[in-house]
């Protein structure tokens, strides 16, 4: 079964690509509806001021949603770039922590008693849920990446005793004087 996908139909939307980009440039740089109906009048489009309202105001609100969405995106890479080792899932993490204190801190007294505590509570407690998961599946990962090195090392060790005792030794001593080394430092 197919899923339609529901599209605007108006008569704005309706127009030619290049007669379109020009009333959604004439609505980003602040041209008046009547002018928009004036000059679509010029081209034999017959549009009312209701009708160029109405597109605009859902081409403006796709228009800052890309903005919103551009500038996320800019302070994910940001952080990014901040930390190298930071993996997208950390940096997304910490983009909305930041997005949500901005939140927080900027919301009046007044309008905390008309927030629902039981919904704050739970966006707070999904935030704390997603930075925990993060953190489980980092420390999994890490595990299943010691357990692989602590394999690999055992399989050389014994592959080194067998074939190359004498560089088995040299290969023991060496590491035995740096844990010693490390043991001394701490």
């Amino acid at each position: 079964m197919s899923r339609k996908k529901n599209r605007s139909s108006g008569k704005i939307d309706a127009l030619p690509e290049e007669l379109k980009n020009t009333v959604e440039q004439m609505l980003l740089s602040g041209q008046s509806y009547r002018e928009i109906v004036e000059y679509l009048s010029q081209h034999n489009v017959s549009v009312s001021q209701m009708s160029v309202c109405r597109y605009a105001s859902k081409y403006l609100a796709s228009v800052e949603m890309l903005k919103m969405s551009q500038e996320n995106m800019k302070m994910m890479m940001e952080e990014m770039d901040k930390y190298p080792n930071l993996d997208s899932t950390e940096a997304i993490l910490r983009v909305a922590s930041q997005n949500v204190f901005n939140a927080i801190t900027s919301v009046n007294p007044e309008e905390w008693e008309n927030i629902a505590p039981d919904k704050l509570l739970k966006q707070a407690n999904g935030l704390i849920r997603a930075a925990g998961y993060k953190r489980r599946i980092d420390l999994q990962n890490k595990t299943d990446t010691e357990a692989a090195l602590e394999a690999t090392q055992s399989l050389l060790t014994d592959i080194l005793a067998k074939k190359h005792p004498e560089l088995y030794e040299q290969v023991m001593t060496v590491l035995k004087q740096e844990k010693e080394k490390q043991s001394a430092g701490d």
